[in-house]
């Protein structure tokens, strides 16, 4: 308790000070509440903006799928084509080669787009402002702003202060009479 503004049997008028509560360490909580908001504002940015760098890696692994395909089929027309047994095996091995960078692209769009997906759910149907985590620390800023408030006690109605329970030092617990 920093300072009383009511003493026994004084009269008070509704909205009258009656006690001050030193509002430093809710001050500090309420700094630290604001603070934690504009890091999850800037996470939750971040994925909603992974969402498009992640649908380009999408379409990047699809254009080195198709590339991918584009070279087996060559190699596959080479094997068809090859006359002599030694340019046939190193046509068959070319062709082993693109087959194998095709199922390797492959594997990298799906997992391109595993990855799309994944983070499209934790953005998906929300925005910034309305993301379930920014809406946790938007309310634990409203909390801890409420608790500065709470340092200042006013009455709450006209009428006479029937007993102070309080002394100026001392350190009161929540829900104590004052």
């Amino acid at each position: 308790v920093v300072s009383i503004g009511a003493d026994d049997t004084d009269y008070v008028k509704a909205g009258q000070l009656l006690v001050k509560l030193d509002p430093a360490d809710a001050r500090v909580a309420l700094d630290q509440a604001e603070a934690q908001l504009a890091q999850t504002v800037r996470e939750v940015r971040t994925l909603f903006a992974n969402n498009s760098t992640l649908k380009a890696q999408v379409s990047l692994r699809s254009a080195d799928l198709a590339r991918a395909q584009a070279d087996a089929a060559r190699a596959q027309d080479d094997v068809n084509r090859a006359v002599g047994k030694e340019e046939f095996q190193h046509a068959n091995a070319q062709l082993a080669a693109a087959k194998s960078t095709v199922a390797a692209a492959q594997a990298a769009v799906v997992a391109a787009q595993e990855q799309l997906a994944a983070s499209q759910t934790q953005t998906e149907g929300t925005s910034v402002e309305q993301h379930p985590n920014v809406q946790r620390a938007a309310a634990r800023v409203r909390e801890a702003y409420l608790a500065v408030q709470r340092a200042q006690l006013v009455a709450p109605l006209d009428g006479h202060v029937a007993k102070r329970g309080v002394q100026v030092g001392q350190r009161v617990q929540a829900g104590a009479p004052l």
